[in-house]
């Protein structure tokens, strides 16, 4: 193999899970998964994860994995209803089962593992005495974090991560919000390390706070959430993100959040009966629908629930001209031969474009798989000396 083929090759290695950024903000097209759903997460392959209501507003958690219809995840009997919270790149979905008609009452931590037939359904074990727990996080290491104790009414006193060989407890713990692929589990502004079991609280920024409540935690260890005061108009959206601190990505509200994050520090906000918006790490805040490029029609983007590394975005929303029927969405940024975000075209943005070959990751003409006609216009792009 020549010098050339070996370093062709290298580069491919290394940026096979290299994230697509483009150096402004992408617009999107719309894939919809369908109507009665409440999305939660979505993977890097685009798979999303959560919850279809039926007829009788009993909950099931299904996956629909990227170019696939809505699968609803088994639930054997004596369990009416499931959610799904997290998803991790091998497919492995967690949440929780109930005997009543929602997961959050009366919950069981479950686990539903990819087969070649599908799914296969697994009940998690709480910890020992304690009759409900909840799943709420996994990595690409099969660790799974969540609760246990309390009543089954979505609270739960104790943190642990679910092993084969039962609930193991994480001290100095609140309710896990993630987990990432360094072990790192973060709930409220304190993170812990799975490996040595030591934990690291972040001290707030400054100001008279009540304390700060995570939703999300990224493989760069970035994390995001909210801050809450004393006033009226009290809560805060914030993301930490490392080295760079504490960041303000909205102002005040009764009821407001930054929900998910990315490793780019990218994240996904709303306020309440209010907007949802974006925030692009050196970007001023954007509203998700305005996003959307105009030949997808009319959207009306109603709550983002999560973005991945390539920043797709799971989200609902409502289509033009009625806006009246709310379904779920895949936004899907439309993507440039400049994969990596560096300005121009070269070496680097060909590795990636053949690490994903055949899948729809760097797709560049919209047919959602990645192939000759892509390659032709990364090279008619080529700026690199």
């Amino acid at each position: 193999m020549s010098s050339a083929a070996h370093a062709l090759a290298f580069a491919v290695a290394s940026l096979a899970f290299a994230p697509i950024v483009s150096a402004e903000p992408p617009t999107y097209r719309v894939e919809s998964l369908g109507t009665a759903l409440v999305g939660t997460a979505i993977n890097e392959s685009g798979d999303a994860v959560g919850r279809q209501l039926n007829s009788q507003q009993i909950g099931r958690a299904f996956v629909a994995k990227r170019g696939g219809a809505v699968e609803l995840l088994p639930l054997p009997s004596p369990w009416q209803s499931s959610d799904a919270y997290a998803i991790n790149n091998e497919g492995l979905v967690v949440g929780a089962v109930s005997t009543g008609t929602i997961a959050s009452i009366g919950s069981r931590a479950a686990a539903w593992r990819p087969t070649k037939k599908g799914y296969a359904f697994e009940l998690l074990t709480p910890y020992p005495g304690d009759q409900h727990s909840t799943a709420t996080g996994v990595n690409d290491l099969g660790d799974i974090v969540g609760g246990s104790g309390g009543l089954g009414l979505g609270l739960y006193p104790r943190a642990v991560a679910f092993t084969p060989e039962g609930a193991v407890l994480l001290p100095e713990l609140s309710l896990p919000a993630a987990v990432n692929n360094e072990r790192v589990v973060v709930a409220w502004n304190t993170l812990l390390d799975l490996d040595t079991m030591t934990s690291t609280t972040v001290p707030l920024p400054p100001g008279n706070w009540q304390g700060f409540v995570a939703t999300d935690l990224s493989e760069s260890g970035g994390f995001c959430g909210y801050v809450s005061g004393f006033s009226g108009c009290s809560t805060f959206p914030l993301r930490h993100l490392t080295g760079a601190g504490w960041e303000f990505v909205g102002g005040c509200a009764t009821t407001t959040s930054a929900t998910a994050i990315n490793a780019q520090g990218d994240v996904l906000a709303y306020v309440y009966n209010g907007g949802n918006w974006v925030s692009f790490v050196g970007e001023e805040n954007l509203a998700i629908g305005s996003l959307i490029d105009p030949s997808e029609g009319d959207w009306i983007v109603t709550g983002g629930a999560d973005i991945n590394d390539a920043r797709m975005i799971l989200a609902s929303a409502r289509r033009g001209p009625a806006f009246t029927v709310t379904e779920l969405v895949r936004l899907v940024p439309i993507v440039g031969p400049d994969l990596d975000g560096d300005g121009r075209v070269g070496g680097a943005d060909l590795a990636i474009l053949l690490a994903a070959w055949g899948t729809p990751t760097a797709d560049l003409d919209g047919n959602d798989t990645v192939d000759g006609v892509d390659l032709a216009i990364m090279l008619a792009a080529w700026t690199a000396k």
